[in-house]
C-alpha cells in the first residue's frame, strides 16, 4: 500500500512539473544566441479556414381573443458554417430556446455548379415558405398551409429531416432530389421506407420564379404496425417588380385516408426601399376535404420596419375565420435582433 502511495505521489509531481513547463511564459526562454526572446501574444483561437457565425433572437408580444396577452421569446437561434475544403462546406444550427435543440447539421460537397451532394439534417426541399428562414419571413407567423401540410412541418420537426439529396442549377432551372427518413429532426427512421422528395424551380427571368414540389412517403403512427401514405404536392409562384412582391402557394396532401388542401397569397409593398414595408396575406387550409366545416381562413395585415438586413420590427393583425366558428383575432408585435 505504501508503494502504491509513493508511485501516485511521484506521478503527481511529474505531472505538475510538465504542466509548469507548458505554462512557462515565452519571455523566460533564451534563444540560440543567448538573447531573451520577445514575448509573443498568443491568440486564444486560431483557425485558417473562413467561418461564419450568425444568429438572431425574436422577442414577441401577443394579444388574442382566445388566450392571455403575453411577452415571449419566440426564437433564439445560433448557426455556424463555413468551408472545410474548397468543395466541402458545412452548417450547424441550434435553437437555444428549446433546451437547446439541434436544427441543422449538414455537409455539402460541390462537384459542379450543376451537381452537389447534401447530407445530414436540413430543411426539407419542399415549398417556397418551408425553405425560408423564420428570420426572413415577411409575416410574423408562417402560413398555416405550410405549417400543417408541408413535410417537416406537419410532424412538428421545424421543417427538417435527415437524409441525402442532390441539388444544383442549370441555366434557368434549380433542382433538388433525394431521400429522407421522414421521421423528423433528431430521430432515426420509424420504418424501412425512405421518403422521396424533389423540388424544381424555374426562373426564366430575374423578376419571377415558379416551382413544383413532390413528396412521397410513409409514416407509422404511434402504436400502429402498418405504414400509412404521406404524399404531398405543391406549386409555388414568386414575382418581384421594384418595390412590389407577390408570393403564392398551393399544397395538396394525402395523409392516410385524409385528403387535405391549402393555399395562400401574399403581397407586399415597400413604402421606402428596404426600410418600411406593408404586407397582406390570405391563407386558407382544409385538413379534411371529406368532412364539412373543416376550412379555416386567416387574413393577415402587417407592417415591417427594417432596422438592418438582419434586424426588424414587425406588427401583424390576424383574423381567423373558421366554418364552425367562432372567429378569432390576434395582434402580434415582434422585435428581431440578428447578426
Amino acid at each position: 500500500m505504501k508503494q502504491v502511495r509513493e508511485i501516485a505521489l511521484s506521478s503527481s509531481l511529474l505531472l505538475s512539473f510538465l504542466l509548469l513547463l507548458c505554462i512557462t511564459p515565452a519571455s523566460g526562454l533564451l534563444d540560440s544566441s543567448g538573447q531573451e526572446e520577445k514575448k509573443k501574444e498568443a491568440a486564444t483561437v486560431e483557425y485558417s479556414l473562413p467561418l461564419k457565425i450568425s444568429g438572431y433572437a425574436q422577442i414577441q408580444f401577443a394579444e388574442s381573443t382566445d388566450s392571455n396577452n403575453t411577452f415571449s421569446v419566440n426564437r433564439a437561434r445560433l448557426s455556424l458554417g463555413g468551408n472545410l475544403l474548397r468543395k466541402l462546406c458545412f452548417k450547424f444550427q441550434a435553437d437555444l430556446k428549446k433546451s437547446p435543440v439541434l436544427l441543422d447539421a449538414l455537409a455539402e460537397v460541390s462537384f459542379l455548379r450543376e451537381l452537389n451532394l447534401r447530407a445530414g439534417q436540413f430543411l426539407v426541399p419542399f415549398s417556397l415558405e418551408n425553405t425560408t428562414s423564420p428570420g426572413e419571413l415577411l409575416t410574423i407567423n408562417r402560413s398555416q398551409t405550410v405549417e400543417k401540410l408541408a413535410p417537416g412541418r406537419d410532424n412538428g420537426a421545424s421543417g427538417r429531416d435527415i437524409g441525402a439529396v442532390l441539388t444544383g442549377n442549370y441555366s434557368f432551372l434549380d433542382y433538388t432530389v433525394g431521400f429522407l427518413n421522414g421521421s423528423g429532426i433528431n430521430r432515426t427512421d420509424d420504418n424501412d421506407h425512405k421518403d422521396f422528395v424533389t423540388r424544381f424551380l424555374i426562373h426564366p427571368f430575374k423578376e419571377a420564379a415558379a416551382g413544383f414540389s413532390c413528396y412521397q412517403g410513409r409514416q407509422r403512427p404511434a402504436g400502429e404496425t402498418v405504414d400509412l401514405i404521406r404524399n404531398k404536392y405543391g406549386l409555388e409562384l414568386m414575382v418581384n417588380f421594384g418595390r412590389f412582391n407577390l408570393a403564392a402557394e398551393l399544397i395538396k396532401a394525402k395523409d392516410g385516408q385524409l385528403k387535405r388542401k391549402g393555399w395562400y397569397i401574399q403581397s407586399s409593398f415597400y413604402l421606402t426601399p428596404q426600410k418600411y414595408q406593408l404586407v397582406f396575406k390570405i391563407d386558407s387550409v382544409n385538413l379534411d376535404r371529406g368532412t364539412p366545416g373543416q376550412k379555416t381562413i386567416v387574413y393577415t395585415a402587417g407592417a415591417n420596419w427594417f432596422l438592418s438586413s438582419k434586424s426588424k420590427l414587425q406588427a401583424n393583425f390576424e383574423y381567423h375565420r373558421t366554418e364552425t366558428g367562432p372567429d378569432q383575432r390576434a395582434f402580434l408585435l415582434q422585435l428581431q435582433a440578428g447578426f
